[in-house]
């Protein structure tokens, strides 16, 4: 299971509403796509942590507790990371590459947007320089204003997630 954030508003600044909604970042320790991903993930929480936003990562299927803390210090990673026994809830949400994320409603059964992070990878290995499109970034800013996400699924480009016993 993943374990969630309760986050709050800093006192230096009024609390902003809550997002009612989950991020889930499937992420593999093993995949360099998904190091590069926790840059990008870095400052997304930096700016809707505040707002409520959860964020947690899975791993793959060789993942281990120490596996997942020494990815997170390496790639200093600020949200609860936690690994996938099994696989089950990147099954249960549709979850098939890192860097993948899935936004989900507070009802935790509508997903709101489901893909990649921003377009900075074309396809494997054509990794642009400058990101264009923040789809994201855009889909909780489509939250926060009070509209629906304007572009709820995309396609997401890197390592296949590991089934458990089978590897990549």
């Amino acid at each position: 299971m993943l374990a969630g954030l309760g986050l709050v508003g800093s006192a230096s600044r009024p609390a902003a509403p809550r997002l009612p909604v989950t991020v889930y970042v499937f992420l593999a320790e093993s995949c360099p796509i998904s190091q590069q991903a926790t840059l990008p993930l870095r400052a997304l929480y930096a700016r809707y942590a505040p707002w409520g936003a959860v964020c947690g990562r899975i791993s793959g299927a060789e993942a281990t507790p120490a596996s997942v803390a020494a990815f997170a210090r390496t790639y200093t990673v600020p949200f609860t990371t936690q690994s996938d026994p099994g696989q089950v809830l990147a099954q249960r949400l549709g979850a098939r590459i890192t860097p993948e994320v899935v936004l989900v409603a507070a009802d935790h059964h509508t997903i709101l947007y489901q893909g990649r992070l921003d377009d900075q990878y074309a396809a494997l290995g054509q990794r642009r320089t400058v990101s264009q499109h923040h789809e994201l970034a855009d889909a909780l800013a489509d939250l926060a204003a009070g509209r629906a996400v304007a572009v709820p699924r995309t396609q997401a480009v890197g390592c296949y997630i590991e089934k458990a016993g089978l590897g990549q």
